[in-house]
């Protein structure tokens, strides 16, 4: 797998798993009957806007930086729901905004008022972003011929794109995975059961999903020990969290999901739409493989050299420092607000 299309999935990745804690969280609270597991999501909540929104930021230049020569092609047939993505993700945040201030005056109505609102834009947030990434790597929503292809031609179908089996199935093993995560992350212990539940479930539609429309994925992650030790480790992580409440919980979580969505990228060998473009279709450039060399869209050797080094190093700074000061001066602070409420 090419090197720098290997470096993309590393803030892909990032952004993922961060949304994941904000998707659940905001679900969640609505719906959570605990107050104490309650309180801490609101805390999350009101420290991840900057991370995810520089997170974000963060991965468009990356694309940019290292697929320059078919942003423009990507632009114009994605625009329907980058725009859409861009405009219920700023509704978004600004709904998560008005309910921290609301907090932060006791008004706890309003405060729960605005995060209820919030709870289906975020859904409609990770189906949109659930969309782009099936689309790309199974090239549902596309229209072209193998000719029109290799002259970057394609001609987008937004209800196919949108309301595709695969977009659906694999988006239900993403919630699936997410209810797992908040269980876990937060070790809610009165709701194990629904972190095995979502955990099992995800990994029965992931299989099931990539196998029907990703098969590189699926040949690659069942023939790799390293797939079935992530599996064992889910379910390992679901006990401790839930029943032992081992130490720095949250970030044993994260890592281990941030390791699983590293892992997918690894498994597509680099190779996009692999439903639409079947092995053996252009055997000099696939190989053996379904799909299309992500590598064959990759900007001119020079600036992707100097271009990585430069993201690598902006990666640890901004993405970094901004995830340090959020940590230890939003959410470590909104804790202890949590803390001491509790003691009175």
């Amino acid at each position: 797998m090419n090197e720098y299309v290997l470096f993309f999935f590393v803030p892909l990745a990032w952004f993922v798993t961060i949304f994941m804690i904000e998707a659940g969280s905001i679900v969640m609270v609505p719906i959570c009957r605990i107050e104490s597991y309650k309180q801490r999501m609101i805390a999350a909540l009101g420290a991840l806007w900057a991370i995810i929104a520089t997170s974000l930021v963060y991965l468009v230049v990356t694309l940019d930086t290292i697929f320059a020569p078919v942003m423009f092609v990507t632009g114009e047939v994605l625009i329907a729901p980058l725009l859409a993505l861009i405009i219920f993700i700023g509704l978004h945040h600004f709904l998560i905004g008005a309910a921290e201030g609301a907090g932060s005056l006791g008004l706890r109505m309003d405060e729960e008022k605005y995060l209820t609102l919030a709870m289906p834009i975020a859904l409609i947030v990770a189906f949109l972003g659930n969309t782009l990434f099936t689309s790309v790597f199974s090239g549902y929503g596309f229209q072209f011929t193998l000719q029109s292809l290799l002259q970057l031609q394609i001609t987008p179908d937004y209800v196919q794109m949108l309301f595709n089996p695969f977009n659906i199935v694999f988006f239900l093993g993403v919630v699936f995975y997410v209810v797992y995560f908040t269980v876990t992350y937060y070790g809610i212990k009165e709701r194990w059961y629904l972190g095995v539940a979502g955990l099992t479930l995800s990994h029965i539609i992931f299989l099931a999903s990539t196998a029907t429309w990703l098969p590189v994925v699926f040949q690659s992650a069942v023939g790799n020990p390293g797939y079935w030790i992530f599996v064992i480790l889910t379910y390992v992580l679901l006990y401790l969290s839930t029943f032992k409440n081992i130490p720095w919980r949250q970030m044993w979580v994260f890592l281990l999901t941030y390791a699983g969505a590293l892992m997918f990228g690894v498994f597509t060998q680099g190779m996009i739409l692999q439903d639409a473009v079947p092995a053996g279709t252009v055997p000099e450039i696939q190989g053996s493989l379904a799909g299309v060399p992500a590598s064959l869209l990759l900007t001119n050797p020079t600036t992707l050299t100097a271009g990585t080094i430069v993201l690598g190093m902006a990666g640890i700074l901004v993405i970094g420092g901004v995830t340090a000061v959020s940590y230890e001066v939003l959410y470590r602070r909104a804790l202890e607000k949590v803390a001491r409420k509790a003691k009175a």
